[in-house]
């Protein structure tokens, strides 16, 4: 099969299934992990097909685990053409109850385990490859009490410019999509009183996943792709609606 064999990490996770719906619905040959060996279960029972869609219970942030996975996906499919890293953690709290632990927990989660997935797979890839990994607008502009997940995306965003610099030489397109909350029944529950209106839909990231794995996307080397929706910085400056809708001109 000529299909594209593509490593989703951090499948076990609400906003991954839409990705890999999309993606195996396009025919694409998918390995999922995660660690979560009954959520992998589940996802096997809905999406699994021998030969096109399968899963591996592993833990890409440690360097076995990571090679197992792309060693697993070029014994299983006989290729391996990319990477979609959505595999990540999230903590919130002011600095002065966060201890040193979490922020290392952070980088771990967001940063590290991006460097040795991407370490795991690059042996494997040819030209044409696809590298996806995902970030947030907090990378650029921090809120308070988000410092230890800002500052690893942060992390995350620079590094995988460099790389993109590194991997173009070899035909191998490395991006970023830039996106906010994603709008599911966990976050519904965790946030009754949000304004989902201001989320994005895990089908619309599914699309821009679908885009960066694409050969519409060829001309893309270390790109950060924004789904952000009508996500937007708000500031009790602005004191209303901006000139001209119905503020003042």
């Amino acid at each position: 099969m000529t299909a594209p064999v593509l490593i989703v990490t951090g499948a076990t996770g609400q906003l991954a299934e839409a990705v890999i719906e999309l993606l195996g619905a396009r025919g694409d040959r998918l390995l999922l992990t995660g660690r979560d060996k009954d959520r992998l279960a589940l996802l096997e029972r809905r999406h699994g097909v021998a030969g096109r869609v399968e899963t591996l219970a592993t833990d890409v942030s440690d360097p076995e685990g990571a090679r197992l996975a792309a060693d697993e996906a070029v014994r299983r499919f006989g290729r391996l053409d990319g990477l979609v890293h959505m595999a990540g953690g999230f903590r919130a709290g002011p600095l002065f109850l966060m201890d040193t632990g979490v922020y290392e927990q952070m980088l771990r989660d967001n940063f590290l385990s991006a460097v040795t997935a991407t370490q795991a797979v690059l042996p494997h890839l040819t030209e044409g490859a696809r590298l996806v990994y995902f970030s947030t607008p907090l990378a650029d502009e921090p809120l308070p009490a988000l410092s230890a997940y800002a500052a690893a995306k942060a992390a995350l965003v620079a590094w995988v410019r460099s790389v993109a610099h590194e991997v173009k030489r070899s035909g191998i397109h490395a991006n970023t999509v830039v996106m906010t909350m994603a709008d599911t029944p966990d976050k519904r529950r965790e946030r009754p009183g949000a304004n989902f209106d201001h989320a994005v839909t895990p089908e619309l990231v599914a699309r821009v996943v679908a885009f960066l794995t694409s050969e519409a996307s060829d001309g893309l080397y270390g790109s950060r792709v924004p789904v952000l929706g009508r996500f937007e910085f708000t500031s009790e400056l602005g004191g209303g609606p901006p000139p001209g809708v119905g503020g003042p001109r």
